[in-house]
């Protein structure tokens, strides 16, 4: 029965980790020095959401993440919905069709996805045509904030699979985590 309700309590974690994440995004990371060492929670989130979870379930929970994005922004609506299915989608297709299976590629997946997220962004914000002073800001803001993502994204995945491991209860999962991602070697 314990099981059970933990398994239930699983994606309502996820959620409230993601509502506390945007706030701290949207307070805590408002101010000149701050925004160049922004990291963006939910689109780590999304990564780990397109990695660990089924189609089905990952989609649904991405729409989640990306519609309290839209919410606490003040972009056109539909901005996030798009970045956030890109980013799940295009996640979903390589760790289902290619090895990410080392630190050093999901570094470079953390970085290369924020340079990608915001990028496309930008192009659309440009084609609504509503970019205006948005390119200087985000290239001002694309190398500092791509190596936040590389630098945090293995602190993300260490919480999410603790989550996952407590409230899912399996019992390979530690081994396969391990042999997934290889969190014992070097990167540098």
């Amino acid at each position: 029965m314990k099981a059970r309700i933990l398994k239930l309590l699983n994606i309502p974690a996820i959620l409230v980790m993601a509502t506390l994440v945007m706030t701290l995004q949207s307070t805590l990371f408002t101010s000149y020095p701050f925004t160049f060492f922004q990291p963006d929670g939910i689109l780590l989130m999304i990564i780990w959401i397109g990695m660990k979870r089924q189609f089905t379930e990952g989609g649904i929970l991405t729409l989640f993440l990306a519609y309290g994005m839209e919410l606490h922004s003040a972009s056109p609506r539909g901005i996030y919905l798009a970045d956030a299915m890109m980013v799940f989608l295009l996640t979903h297709f390589l760790y289902r069709n290619f090895q990410v299976i080392h630190l050093k590629t999901l570094l470079l997946l953390g970085a290369g996805f924020s340079v990608l997220s915001r990028l496309f962004i930008l192009f659309e914000l440009y084609y609504l045509n509503k970019a205006g002073n948005e390119w200087i800001y985000t290239l001002r803001l694309l190398a500092p904030t791509a190596i936040i993502h590389a630098c945090v994204i293995p602190i993300i995945f260490k919480i999410f699979h603790k989550l996952d491991h407590w409230t899912l209860k399996n019992p390979h999962a530690e081994y396969q985590h391990e042999q997934d991602y290889s969190l014992d070697e070097d990167f540098i």
